[in-house]
């Protein structure tokens, strides 16, 4: 951000842009518009110089349909802001409080009302048959999530994209070892890892699967809409996304946020935190690139973690403070969801985040299919070698 510009709120930023609020912070997660902190922690202030050159940008742009990787994405799926977090227009917060994550995956495709007490069936025999070919590979997790899904495409080629995100749901335990066929998804789900889980963990992964089911156009998300946008099937799409996901830099924050408290249990948080700061690493579980306080997805899910095991979270809250001490950054949902695995000794790569974005995935999908096809390409600038580059 430029030192020398004036600083504006984001009410005059987004009207400068002529866009709405919820607009100005997807600019700001997608890395197009700088934003920082007033005095008072709470206020998010702009550079008005670079507003105005990001809407003069905007107003120079083609008016044709030249396809660009920078096209903006008109979605009613789920809304962000710097407090708050909605899923067709439901608070989050509210729903993790009230629905199952079968309620929320159908409110997602469906966009319509939220539905009360959804109950999936179990899966077919003989898509359970072909699905269980994959456990026996020696695969990641979200590498036999990405082999189900083309398993799926191969089977079931004409599936709309709500039916083919609930069989890929419903395959995902599964694939995973789960022998559980009935009872609520979340417990289909955990008994993959834990053959008798207990109440609690249920409840926490239900809260886990609702918390992260989508999260606007997140780079798995956006895989998904590009290949979306050439008409492959929703199944191969998601596959698109969950090989996204295998990335160290998205898909493997909750299990940095693992290590990292476990590194907190042994060694002491003030000495591991230090540790990370000395050479100038992140420290995994802090900050968001839009939210501007504490991730609002974060204290709901520590709560269903505090009833796993209350120490568990006690030593959460201590590493909070702790960080809170030494710089300026709040706790987001992955420093949860670490904690989740954590205190409830799974692995740190259980792929819950990947299970769970397969339903924002289906709502994706056909709001793609919707528009116009192959709308996204990049635009490449020429790198000229001379003859000393070896031509």
């Amino acid at each position: 951000m430029d030192p020398m510009s004036t600083l504006i709120r984001s009410t005059e930023a987004a009207a400068l842009l002529n866009v709405s609020k919820a607009t100005l912070y997807a600019y700001v997660s997608r890395g197009r518009l700088g934003r920082t902190t007033g005095a008072d922690g709470r206020t998010s202030l702009f550079s008005r110089d670079e507003v105005i050159r990001l809407a003069e940008r905007s107003r120079r742009s083609p008016s044709g349909p030249r396809a660009t990787i920078d096209v903006q994405v008109s979605s009613a799926v789920t809304t962000i802001d710097e407090s708050s977090l909605r899923y067709r227009g439901h608070e989050v917060s509210a729903l993790v409080t009230e629905h199952s994550f079968e309620d929320v995956a159908d409110l997602l495709w469906s966009g319509g009302v939220v539905p009360s007490g959804t109950v999936w069936p179990p899966d077919e025999p003989t898509d359970r048959a072909a699905i269980d070919t994959v456990t026996s590979l020696d695969l990641s997790s979200i590498g036999r999530l990405t082999v189900s899904a083309h398993v799926m495409a191969a089977r079931r080629p004409d599936d709309s994209p709500a039916a083919s995100a609930k069989r890929l749901l419903l395959a995902a335990p599964v694939a995973l070892g789960s022998e559980r066929r009935t009872g609520s998804y979340a417990l289909r789900l955990t008994a993959a890892w834990r053959r008798r889980p207990s109440e609690e963990l249920v409840a926490a992964v239900d809260a886990a699967l609702v918390l992260l089911a989508d999260h606007e156009l997140a780079t798995s998300t956006l895989a998904v809409r590009i290949a979306a946008s050439v008409r492959t099937t929703p199944y191969l799409a998601f596959a698109a996304g969950l090989a996204c996901l295998e990335g160290a830099l998205h898909g493997a924050a909750s299990a940095e946020a693992h290590r990292f408290l476990e590194a907190c249990a042994d060694d002491g948080a003030a000495v591991v935190i230090a540790r990370f700061r000395s050479e100038r690493r992140q420290v995994p579980g802090f900050g968001h690139k839009v939210y501007r306080g504490v991730d609002p997805r974060y204290p709901v899910l520590l709560d269903r973690v505090r009833r796993l095991d209350p120490d568990g979270a006690a030593m959460v809250d201590a590493v909070v403070a702790e960080v809170g001490r030494v710089m300026p950054r709040q706790p987001n949902v992955d420093l949860a969801l670490g904690a989740l695995t954590w205190v409830a000794g799974l692995e740190p790569n259980t792929p819950i985040f990947a299970v769970a974005r397969i339903a924002g995935w289906g709502a994706h999908y056909a709001e793609e299919v919707a528009e116009r096809p192959v709308r996204f390409r990049g635009v490449a600038t020429p790198i000229h070698r001379g003859p000393e580059d070896g031509g």
